[in-house]
């Protein structure tokens, strides 16, 4: 009988191992390996929790045969490749001033909030930690903008998330035989606790757990776990290419794969039942395409969660002893093959195994398991109310107000600023500063906390949700106010004292005090000037509309004289003259009376033509204005009304043609017996219709026929 035994479980894609240890020390006493009978795991996830407890519950029986005891708890590890990753970038707006640490805080809480949300998980989930990639300043990168100032600050994270749906399945399997998690861990964790120590983790380290279906990475780098990730391919996906290679099942695959780093020639049966005899330097050279290719994909999600090469790499699993892995991870990292090394079970300290089972790279991941459970270093577990609401978590390394408020779905702690009002004031750029708003408040067991502060089983948070900033907004009055402009003022008008506003437009129409301000509105505002304060004095009915060629025409009926503080100012002037606070201002009406000719003005005649005819001026006169006023012929003299219809064409150009030149000439019939008529027009041969252009020389003669 085994008084301190403990029970580690490994449930991989291909394979259930188990292994029961004793004492403090891993101390492996027994050992069991089972594939699964089916595929009921794909890439480290339980699909079918019946099949899968079937295996599991085949290892634990040949255990415990084994020990001769029965088996209660198991230490458990939940697959790395369950690891959901999110990048994200968030921005905010603030008002200009120096980025506190809470600014900071905040910030990251939200991008890390939404970076869980873009999973688009609809069930619960855990942040088993995040990373900055890089912040901005007024969209400039920058290390470190604490105590930097700005109005915009931005933030690039690096979070990943556990699915509560893999814990779940997890459970059930181990409830269905009959067993209770005594600790869970995540494989990346297990891996680490056995490959590479904690005084190693100092150092930026990967480490790579190449399994069947997928690769699993873990980076450290000053004594923490900096990032997770996971490539979707792995020894599966070389031992596949073999298969199609050579035409070989899959079994066979795999041994010549494991086959390559031992033998110098393997000999082959294809399912043709050929045999042939393959030296292991070829085999290694017809699958350096498909090695290279799964060490890119490795080499790429390293960079991207370090940011950088790391400055070694640690290979564990089966799928790391791959012929070629280690070179071709070298060239895409860009480090020396010294760097890159694999962790085998006897490099543990304090590791011995009794059973002769335990050996391989992929048995770290199992003994991490065992470590972890026998130190008790695995994931706690518990429950904290979030406004009434439980929320059930994974413990990792302690968990602070932060990992419950991303747990609990909460979105974001920054107010959004309101929107501001960008205007063009009197041809100047104007912006009035929406509302900054209030920030979310955060009460853990009933006193305020702060994003970092640490929180215990049965801790209840009280969140209250921030309070967006209200739009800018602004009627004519405020403006005015921000401007400097008097709202109102005191003038006297031919006697009487008045209060007079200031002079608005918004978009090119007339507004009043009240009237509110839109964004991007195009805005006059400015104290009244003479001309403003005598059009708002005019009375509108004091107008003559007539109608000149179908458009109208408003005249005054009244003529003022304007008198500013007793001196005269000329029409021309008025708008010159701005009103200020106590001036007097004197408005004299004249009635008007008008006729045609201060309406039309100067017409003009026709332009004249002269030309030579027979060696003589002749003048072609054109033709005279033309006028009508309601109906019937007017002059420029003619008096107006209101409603008037005029019609008006000033006189055309003359336009004559030969024959128009008969009237000036004296023509006696009884001389133009046996005659011919010969016309020239600037000595060239015309007619009687030839058109006439100032100053032509014409000829008309009758000469003997």
């Amino acid at each position: 009988m085994m008084n301190s035994a403990h029970f580690a479980l490994d449930i991989g894609t291909r394979t259930v191992v188990g292994l029961i240890s004793e004492g403090e020390q891993l101390c492996i006493k027994a050992a069991c390996i089972h594939e699964h009978e089916e595929r009921s795991m794909h890439d480290g996830q339980i699909h079918d929790v019946e099949k899968v407890a079937k295996a599991v519950d085949a290892v634990k029986n040949d255990l415990e045969r084994q020990i001769g005891q029965k088996l209660s708890k198991a230490s458990v590890a939940v697959a790395g490749r369950a690891l959901k990753t999110s990048k994200v970038k968030l921005s905010v707006g603030i008002p200009y001033r120096e980025i506190t640490k809470r600014d900071i805080c905040e910030l990251e809480f939200e991008a890390v909030a939404r970076a869980g949300n873009e999973l688009g998980m609809k069930e619960g989930f855990n942040c088993v930690g995040y990373s900055v990639v890089s912040y901005e300043l007024d969209g400039q990168e920058i290390a470190n903008i604490l105590g930097q100032k700005g109005s915009s600050i931005s933030v690039e994270v690096l979070a990943t998330f556990l699915p509560d749906a893999v814990i779940n399945s997890m459970f059930a399997v181990l409830d269905r035989c009959g067993l209770e998690a005594s600790s869970v861990t995540l494989e990346p964790i297990a891996a680490l606790n056995v490959a590479i120590p904690a005084d190693m983790r100092k150092l930026n380290i990967a480490l790579v757990d190449v399994g069947a279906g997928t690769s699993d990475i873990a980076i450290t780098d000053k004594g923490k776990v900096t990032g997770y990730g996971m490539v979707p391919e792995a020894g599966d996906e070389i031992t596949d290419f073999i298969c199609d290679h050579y035409l070989v099942d899959f079994k066979k695959g795999e041994m010549i794969k494991k086959s390559l780093n031992c033998k110098e020639k393997i000999e082959l049966e294809d399912i043709f039942g050929v045999r042939t005899e393959v030296p292991v330097s070829q085999i290694i050279s017809d699958i350096g395409d498909e090695v290279g290719k799964l060490a890119s994909h490795i080499a790429q999600e390293i960079i991207s969660l370090n940011n950088a090469a790391p400055r070694a790499v640690v290979l564990v699993g089966g799928g790391s002893q791959t012929a070629g892995l280690k070179e071709h991870l070298s060239m895409h990292l860009g480090l020396s093959s010294q760097r890159i090394g694999s962790r085998l079970p006897e490099m543990i300290g304090s590791f011995t195994d009794e059973t002769g089972k335990v050996i391989g790279a992929d048995m770290i991941t199992p003994l991490g398991i065992a470590s972890t459970g026998i130190h008790k270093e695995g994931i706690g577990f518990i429950d904290v109310s979030v406004n009434g609401t439980d929320v059930h978590l994974m413990d990792f390394n302690g968990l602070s107000v932060m990992d419950v408020l991303v747990a609990a779905k909460i979105k974001r702690l920054y107010p959004r600023p309101g929107m501001a009002l960008s205007l063009n004031v009197n041809s100047s750029f104007f912006t009035i500063e929406g509302e900054i708003g209030e920030h979310a408040k955060i009460l853990l067991d009933g006193k305020k906390a702060s994003l970092g502060d640490p929180v215990h089983k049965g801790a209840v948070i009280e969140f209250t949700a921030p309070v967006d900033g209200r739009d800018a907004s602004s009627n004519v009055k405020d403006l005015a106010k921000k401007l400097g402009i008097p709202n109102s003022m005191k003038i006297n008008i031919n006697g009487k004292d008045i209060e007079q506003g200031p002079y608005v437009t918004i978009d090119g129409k007339k507004a009043s005090s009240e009237d509110n301000v839109p964004d991007r509105a195009l805005i006059v505002i400015r104290n009244p000037c003479l001309e403003d304060i005598l059009e708002q004095e005019m009375n509108p009915d004091n107008k003559i509309s007539i109608m000149v060629n179908d458009q109208i025409h408003d005249l005054n009926r009244i003529r003022y004289t304007v008198e500013l503080n007793g001196e005269t100012v000329k029409h021309c002037e008025l708008a010159e003259h701005l009103v200020k606070d106590g001036d007097i201002i004197s408005i004299e009406k004249i009635e008007c009376n008008y006729n045609l000719g201060d309406v039309l003005g100067k017409t003009e005649d026709g332009r004249h033509m002269v030309v030579l005819l027979n060696g003589e001026e002749v003048v072609l006169n054109g033709s005279q204005p033309h006028i009508i006023l309601n109906g019937n012929k007017a002059s420029l003299f003619d008096r107006i009304r209101d409603g008037d219809i005029v019609r008006f064409e000033n006189g055309k150009e003359a336009d004559p043609i030969l024959s128009d030149l008969f009237e000036f000439m004296d023509i006696k019939k009884e001389e133009l017996v046996g005659k011919r008529m010969r016309l020239l027009v600037n000595s060239v041969p015309a007619r009687f219709t030839t058109p006439l252009r100032d100053g032509n020389n014409v000829t008309i003669e009758f000469v003997d026929g």
